[in-house]
């Protein structure tokens, strides 16, 4: 069936074409109508004379092109395909701003700050997207699960992010599209800040607006059931160290407590001054008194030098209260303390005196979640954190009431702080000194000037009535060897531990005997000493290096 394109006045009339195969000329009449469905081909039409046969051709060619059959073109190449169109997500990419963070505490400030400001200025439907050109190679199937792991947990304690704003990576295609329609790959190029805010349930201060609930009693007295319950709190009593539980469930404020009585510290005043500089002064004070003087801090020298080598400490205030601040903000100053020279910056006290200042448990879990990444994403390389608290407790610190809490006070400071230490130098404290030897010296230390006024001190925020306290550092063994290890940059011989604890001098194992040795020898030697080694064959007890 013919195919070709014709106008109508030529489909109607009789066409004569020739046809030339191979080196003879055979005449072919051809015959096409329209109402016909093919053409009709006839052998018995007369030869056509060359003028017929040229005029022919000639309309012919004007109908398709030569050498075409069908409308395809068996001679002429076919024209290149045009250029795919820009993928729709490159050409977005190109409209979000970037960000030059290139490791993983650059990038973590970067996206706290996002999530920071989404949270407080994003409503529902609205997102902000931030790219990290110089993050990509490092953006793993690996890296970004252990990534948003860390931000998994984060949510445990925020009150916003995880809720009405969440953070989700921002991929684009780099294969083409499979059968139904999907991309076979993708890469992450940056991240989206998501929010499902309703501006219309919060109240001009922040808080959630409900609905009135029909079922509320409005005739039940609250005011004298928090009264009530403020008394049967006074009648159980503290044990004159946590403080007196407040309105809030925190420690008294200056409003409810005015008492100046130092017998009982609970009564003192625990106000939070407005002036940065008075909070720095009382963080030095603080320091110079407790981590120097005392010798709690083994490896600080005084308000203004601390570590291994010895360098200044950096004071930094936040006022942040929301956990999503207190997070941009961390992340900000272990930013700075990664570009810092440690000559210049050698140890941080990041103080946060209005975040978490009477909710240890907050306080607590916030902090966990800061050591989480430190292993996890590679950070711990950098640094290693301690965390200080008005109401912190160590868990093996036994009881907060009698004399076996005075080792709390260690890790009780003023208001909460973050002490940012450098990796390198904690190793090389670790290598000088046992860390349980250091916590057994604080115990005795501390037990001295004891619970009492060490809460009242803590809480006057005035350390004058143990100004002429100092511990001698070379009448004790842990302050003895860090400050030998300050000056030479090694430790003795006699000092050396073989498990780096606190095993006492008399319990120490000559390496020697160690070394070299067949341990499974020895394991069954001790047994051996142990089972049959008493009197009359019997049980007998094994030293400490047994």
């Amino acid at each position: 069936m013919s195919r070709f394109t014709m106008s109508a006045a030529a489909a109607s009339a009789a066409i004569a074409i020739t046809i030339l195969t191979s080196s003879e000329v055979a005449p072919v009449v051809g015959a096409f109508s329209p109402r016909q469905s093919s053409c009709c081909w006839s052998h018995r039409s007369p030869l056509l004379t060359a003028q017929q046969r040229q005029q022919s051709l000639a309309l012919f060619s004007s109908m398709s092109p030569i050498g075409s059959v069908g409308g395809k073109n068996r001679n002429v190449p076919p024209h290149p395909p045009p250029p795919p169109p820009p993928r729709v997500e490159e050409s977005k990419a190109e409209q979000y701003p970037s960000d030059p963070a290139s490791t993983t505490p650059q990038l973590l400030s970067a996206l706290w700050e996002l999530i920071a400001k989404g949270v407080k200025e994003l409503t529902k439907g609205e997102s902000m997207t931030l790219l990290f050109p110089n993050m990509e190679d490092q953006f793993t199937a690996s890296y970004l699960n252990r990534l948003t792991g860390h931000f998994d947990i984060c949510k445990d304690v925020c009150d916003d992010f995880g809720v009405n704003t969440v953070l989700v990576p921002y991929t684009v295609p780099t294969g083409p599209s499979n059968a139904q329609g999907r991309q076979s790959a993708s890469k992450c190029i940056g991240f989206v800040v998501k929010s499902y805010r309703n501006p219309n349930t919060l109240t001009d201060d922040g808080e959630y607006n409900f609905e009135p609930d029909p079922f509320w009693d409005d005739d039940e007295d609250w005011d004298s059931l928090d009264a009530e319950i403020a008394k049967l709190a006074a009648l159980e009593g503290d044990d004159g160290v946590g403080g007196e539980v407040g309105a809030g469930g925190g420690v008294a404020s200056a409003a409810e407590s005015t008492s100046d009585d130092d017998s009982d510290p609970s009564a003192l005043p625990n106000r939070i001054p407005d002036d940065d500089d008075e909070i720095t002064e009382t963080s030095r004070a603080w320091v110079a008194k407790m981590m120097a003087d005392l010798g709690i801090c083994p490896f600080t020298a005084d308000a203004d030098k601390s570590g291994m080598p010895m360098g200044p400490v950096y004071y930094a205030v936040d006022r942040s209260t929301r956990m999503e601040d207190v997070y941009s903000a961390y992340w900000k100053m272990v930013v700075k303390v990664e570009q810092s020279d440690e000559r210049d910056l050698s140890t941080t006290l990041h103080i946060f005196p209005n975040f978490c200042m009477d909710n240890i448990e907050s306080f607590e879990n916030f902090s966990n979640t800061l050591t989480q990444p430190l292993e996890s994403l590679g950070v711990e390389e950098l640094l290693q954190l301690v965390f200080f608290h008005p109401e912190w407790t160590f868990r093996d610190g036994g009881a907060r009431s009698g004399m076996g809490s005075a080792a709390n006070y260690a890790r009780r400071s003023p208001w909460p702080m973050i002490n940012i230490l450098r990796t390198n130098q904690v190793r090389a404290a670790q290598r000088g000194i046992p860390t349980g030897l250091v916590y057994q010296q604080n115990e005795k230390t501390l037990r001295k000037v004891g619970t009492t006024q060490l809460e009242s001190m803590l809480r006057k925020r005035d350390w004058s009535d143990i100004e002429e306290l100092k511990v001698n550092r070379r009448d004790m063994e842990a302050l003895r060897i860090a400050q030998d290890y300050k000056e030479t940059g090694t430790v003795a011989e006699e000092d050396r531990d073989f498990v780096h604890d606190s095993t006492p001098a008399a319990n120490k194992v000559d390496k020697s005997q160690i070394e070299g040795g067949d341990m499974l020898k020895v394991v069954l030697q001790a047994l051996e000493k142990r089972l049959e080694g008493g009197p009359d064959g019997g049980v007998q007890g094994l030293s400490g290096p047994e």
